[in-house]
């Protein structure tokens, strides 16, 4: 399976070859630090079954190596693997009278904040509000048949609903985890996190709506088949009309053609 260079995040995963253009051209590089987050020595702790360990996040990066220690010591013997649930057992469980473990299990491992079924959710809604917004009649296109021009807004709306989920993660103490700032900030929020995110989504939905107000945006340069009126001006007295009264074209009309939407 092809990857980004340097990285463990898998292209052509999505759903259909439309959708693996849009992720991984289009909008992959541009969210390339949140596709691949880099935890270490994350403290695991230990489910309920008192076997299977568990850290903050799921959605690991399959080809990415997962490094155990258990007691200070590496641990090669991980099983049971969930890389979506971030679940793993690592072997016998030393489990005190109180009924609490005694071994510390700290974890290595890479995680994708934005899947490829997430974007994928992003462009599909992405794609309804263009068809809806854009200036113009209404439209019912889908990713599959969306007018190749139209792909930079749709990616920039999808870009836009990504920023907008982390400022809403970002209102939970866990999501804080994930950004570069100190451990008060962590609970109390507080730097320039939400203001940096405001600013890309913002950016992204400016450049998406500047390019939908244009009138054009839908119809693009289409002529009009020229109506009766204009053969009747350009006919004059005693013209060659066809069977229905339809003046025969003369080389005022040469080279047109109507053009089909």
């Amino acid at each position: 399976m092809a990857v980004f260079p340097s990285t463990f995040i898998p292209t052509g995963v999505a759903s259909s070859a439309k959708m693996n253009h849009f992720i991984d051209d289009l909008l992959t590089p541009r969210m390339m630090s949140f596709r691949q987050m880099c935890f270490y020595d994350e403290q695991a702790t230990l489910n309920c079954d008192h076997v299977t360990w568990h850290v903050s996040f799921g959605n690991w990066l399959a080809a990415a190596p997962v490094k155990v220690r258990k007691n200070g010591c590496p641990c090669e013997t991980i099983t049971d693997v969930d890389d979506a649930y971030g679940t793993f057992q690592a072997g016998v469980v030393d489990v005190g009278l109180d009924g609490r473990p005694r071994d510390v299990v700290e974890v290595n491992y890479s995680w994708d904040y934005f899947p490829a079924p997430v974007l994928e959710a992003f462009l599909n809604a992405a794609m309804s509000i263009v068809n809806m917004t854009a200036v113009g009649p209404p439209t019912s296109y889908t990713i599959e048949t969306a007018p190749t021009n139209w792909e930079g807004v749709i990616a920039d709306v999808a870009f836009a609903m990504a920023m907008e989920r982390l400022l809403l993660d970002y209102d939970l103490w866990k999501y804080r985890l994930v950004f570069a700032i100190g451990p008060t900030d962590v609970y109390g929020g507080g730097g320039d996190i939400t203001g940096q995110l405001e600013t890309l989504k913002s950016n992204a939905e400016d450049r998406a709506n500047n390019a939908m107000q244009n009138e054009k945006f839908k119809t693009g340069n289409y002529l009009s088949p020229p109506t009766s009126i204009y053969f009747n001006s350009i006919d004059g007295f005693g013209g060659s009309r066809g069977p229905h009264g339809i003046p025969f074209l003369s080389g005022r009309l040469r080279g047109w053609k109507p053009n089909s939407l």
